[in-house]
């Protein structure tokens, strides 16, 4: 798929500098720099470092019956929601995570992308006009306000709900937005978060079991190498996508997903469609810009299993 009208929807740099900045200011403690608390990850790090690629991981827990699909279906955003939708894509891939490998006694459940792009915009971010959002903003949302599930009761199946809830009338108190009797449904399942400044830092979050949402203005084409597809750098969009997996072979590389459906980038090694490898090299450089923000997540609180014989795959 091309790069389609309103497929984007980042707010940019300067708007996300004073996202995080007011996010730092709060004192409930929980958005935090990496190197608050990278010494922590340590741990984390002799466990996940070296694990299966997402989608293999996904393959495995669709054979034992845990995992609805073999392979999670690839976003294709509606509309200027890129920070809600690659934050949710990012999110199903931590529970893949946390599930297989963690043995978190968790249920698979799609996270709603119209709630994350509102509440991040109305009750974050205070309300805006026209499209679009932050990733300070999305990673706040689903931490204080926490993840709606699109199987809850009740939750509109139709398209076009970003739109319509992100709206700025549903500014204020979660209870008034016209989305607020979902409130309840979301409070249980928050995702803790952490930024990362360098690919040091995000490498570190990737192998202590973390996925990352990447939002900047660089662009790009898809191209083939060694056997892989892969992102060049080409032209500039204002978007968010995510970060869920990493390999040192041949280079250093993150896979780089994109919520444009999955034509957009055909696999050539069983990768979930939609995305292509993204050479640590050229993230360098884009992070050198300043004109991109890298979260990490961790720790979702998900739906738990009616049962507990849940073993790691």
């Amino acid at each position: 798929m091309g790069e389609a009208m309103n497929n984007t929807g980042w707010l940019g740099p300067d708007a996300e500098r004073r996202a995080w900045d007011e996010a730092i200011a709060l004192e409930n403690g929980l958005h935090v720099e990496f190197d608050e608390i990278g010494h922590a990850l340590i741990i984390l790090k002799d466990f996940y470092s070296g694990r299966p690629f997402t989608w293999d991981l996904e393959r495995k827990l669709h054979a034992t019956g845990r995992l609805p699909y073999e392979l999670i279906p690839t976003y294709l955003q509606d509309t200027g929601n890129c920070v809600a939708a690659g934050l949710a894509g990012a999110g199903q891939k931590l529970q893949v995570i946390e599930v297989a490998l963690g043995g978190e006694e968790e249920q698979f459940r799609e996270w709603y992308i119209p709630w994350i792009y509102a509440v991040s915009r109305n009750q974050i971010g205070g309300g805006m006009n026209g499209a679009g959002s932050t990733g300070a903003w999305g990673a706040r949302a689903v931490n204080e306000y926490g993840v709606l599930f699109s199987d809850d009761a009740g939750v509109p199946q139709t398209n076009g709900y970003s739109d319509k809830w992100g709206r700025r009338r549903n500014a204020g108190s979660i209870e008034s937005a016209e989305y607020g009797k979902f409130a309840p449904a979301a409070a249980d399942n928050v995702v803790e978060q952490i930024r990362a400044t360098s690919v040091e830092q995000m490498v570190g979050l990737l192998e202590s079991g973390m996925v990352l949402t990447i939002a900047s203005y660089q662009g790009f084409r898809v191209s083939e190498y060694k056997g892989l597809h892969v992102y060049r750098p080409s032209g500039s969009w204002s978007h968010q996508m995510h970060i869920t997996d990493m390999r040192r072979d041949p280079e250093l590389m993150f896979y780089r997903m994109n919520q444009w459906g999955p034509d957009h980038a055909r696999p050539l090694n069983g990768e979930t469609p939609g995305g292509a490898w993204n050479f640590a090299s050229d993230v360098e450089r884009e992070l050198r810009s300043r004109n991109v923000e890298v979260y990490g997540f961790s720790l979702f609180r998900g739906h738990p299993l009616d049962t507990s014989d849940h073993n790691i795959i």
